[in-house]
């Protein structure tokens, strides 16, 4: 089962860092009934930015299988009964999200609901973790030739873990991912390589430490289709 969480995540990363790439799929252009033809990632978090607010928001990204991204003519997605508002990438992507601040709380079962065309719903559903997640420790500047360890508290040791670097400012924009193996989760600790940091030199960065409990979504989509909690941490870097 492990094994198979694994290959799912290695999917929602790979769908992560494709977003601003994506473009609408011809999925979108026609009423769409059947549930086998999308992949969504569907996701509730919940993550104290750079000023230690705790923000919470669920978000759906349905893919087609061409990894272009869907939106419902005449549906919708919904998270315990909340409509999620369909948003644009600037590449024109949809994808849905809640608005303003949606709580997520620990311990709390969340239901992420895909309504089609033709009205037929069909429920995922995830219960966030009971611990929480608030610390994270990363230096505010560094150099990208160096190995940078980061140190962190509360994970729970199955959670899938990783850190990604994220900015956008005049030049573009971009991330990078360093994916936590399983035997650093539970020590706190680990040691970034510094191959991950050569394409982010002179950049500020959003330093986002991720906790994901993933789980496989309504078996009626493509069997790639996941529902996760994430619980998270932002902190800003400067690479040198």
């Amino acid at each position: 089962m492990k094994k198979y969480i694994k290959a799912l995540l290695g999917i929602i990363l790979l769908a992560s860092t494709m977003m601003l790439t994506n473009c609408d799929s011809p999925l979108s252009d026609e009423p769409l009934n059947d549930p086998s033809k999308i992949s969504p990632t569907l996701t509730v978090e919940r993550t104290y930015d750079n000023s230690k607010t705790l923000k919470g928001e669920s978000i759906a990204h349905l893919f087609d299988k061409n990894l272009n991204l869907v939106r419902i003519k005449d549906g919708g997605v919904y998270v315990n009964g909340t409509a999620l508002t369909l948003e644009y990438y600037i590449t024109g992507g949809p994808y849905y999200e809640t608005t303003g601040d949606y709580p997520i709380h620990q311990n709390t079962q969340y239901t992420i609901t895909v309504k089609m065309s033709n009205g037929d719903e069909y429920d995922s559903v995830i219960e966030t973790q009971s611990q929480d997640l608030h610390t994270f420790n990363i230096p505010a500047t560094f150099n990208h030739t160096d190995d940078i360890q980061v140190t962190w508290a509360e994970i729970i040791p199955d959670d899938d873990v990783w850190i990604e670097f994220s900015y956008e400012d005049q030049s573009g924009s971009g991330v990078q991912m360093a994916y936590v193996p399983d035997d650093s989760v539970g020590t706190g600790s680990y040691t970034i390589p510094s191959e991950i940091f050569s394409d982010l030199a002179g950049k500020t960065v959003q330093a986002k430490l991720v906790s994901e409990k993933v789980e496989s979504a309504n078996s009626h989509f493509r069997n790639t289709a996941t529902i996760s909690s994430k619980y998270a941490v932002i902190k800003q870097c400067q690479i040198n």
